[in-house]
């Protein structure tokens, strides 16, 4: 009786972390970038208990929120940021170089965004996981390209990985095989997800949008399988206030079936959580990206979903 009962309830956590839509990963991951060489500035540790998220999308997670807006509108929440956390560390590439760490571990801080002038979601992560874990490090691995879709480019048109999943995985095995060698137990966290902003621009690519996030995630969990069993999934939906987009509530809808699917995937909705795109720059409003105290709220989301 005791074998038939622990059979069923492992049969049930397999049927809650399927996808309704029946997606088999093919092969394992073999891509290899030689040019990626994760920076060794880290000290050596022995068996030390780390946190890691891995923070992956297009340009609101890439990160166009304008610092000088920040400190305008909240200065001590900029200062506190500007300053960084001693606990918490960044190895970040955007837009295929164009604002990076260089494949280091930094201290992270502001101007981790598009450019060094902006920031991203990573900060008000870190801002929840500096107090979620004062005694113990985290680390933040984001690779993020503005402007791309999940249909042709993170994934290749089939389902399977592409370009764009092809070069963030080998960047994240790398800094994570990386940390690992050098003494740290890791503790992956989440995968933060914010992206499907140009999947709304195709009429052929929104109506995929839930079969691609279902081989999508599944291609993420199976090539991360030797650091977690059981990866959440924190996704963010994208902007449905103005009319940036032609089909939000279409993306978002998917992305709202797929976290009903299983207690690992998680919806943060934009909506409720009150995040807008409709304030900065003053003068020359950009209605595509997030107001720099919606970025910190996003992030903070993030964060608190990813520490529980």
């Amino acid at each position: 009786m005791k074998t038939k009962k622990l059979l069923l309830i492992a049969l049930s956590s397999l049927t809650l972390m399927s996808c309704k839509f029946n997606y088999k990963v093919k092969s394992d991951f073999t891509y290899k970038d030689d040019n990626v060489i994760i920076v060794d500035n880290l000290e050596q540790v022995e068996n030390k208990k780390a946190h890691v998220v891995l923070l992956y999308g297009q340009s609101n997670a890439d990160g166009v929120s304008h610092n000088e807006y920040l400190e305008r509108n909240d200065s001590a929440k900029y200062t506190e940021y500007l300053a960084g956390y001693d606990n918490v560390r960044i190895n970040f590439y955007n837009d295929g170089g164009n604002n990076s760490s260089s494949y280091a571990f930094q201290k992270i801080t502001l101007g981790c965004g598009c450019a060094p002038t902006t920031f991203g979601p990573e900060m008000g992560m870190a801002d929840i996981f500096s107090k979620q874990y004062p005694d113990e490090e985290t680390f933040i691995i984001k690779w993020t390209w503005g402007g791309t879709t999940l249909a042709n480019q993170w994934l290749n048109g089939v389902m399977g990985r592409g370009d764009l999943y092809n070069s963030a995985m080998d960047f994240s095995l790398k800094c994570l095989s990386y940390l690992k060698d050098k003494g740290y137990l890791l503790s992956m966290d989440g995968i933060c997800w914010m992206q499907g902003e140009n999947d709304s621009c195709y009429s052929l690519f929104a109506p995929q949008y839930y079969k691609n996030t279902c081989a999508f995630v599944a291609l993420l969990r199976h090539d991360l399988s030797e650091y977690s069993k059981e990866i959440r999934f924190v996704d963010a939906g994208i902007n449905e206030e103005e009319d940036i987009w032609p089909r939000p509530k279409e993306i978002n809808e998917a992305k709202k079936k797929f976290a009903n699917e299983s207690k690992l995937n998680i919806y943060i909705d934009p909506t409720e959580l009150g995040l807008t795109a409709k304030q900065e720059p003053e003068g020359q409003v950009d209605y595509a990206h997030f107001d720099s105290l919606s970025m910190v709220k996003l992030g903070q989301e993030f964060g608190k979903e990813c520490a529980k």
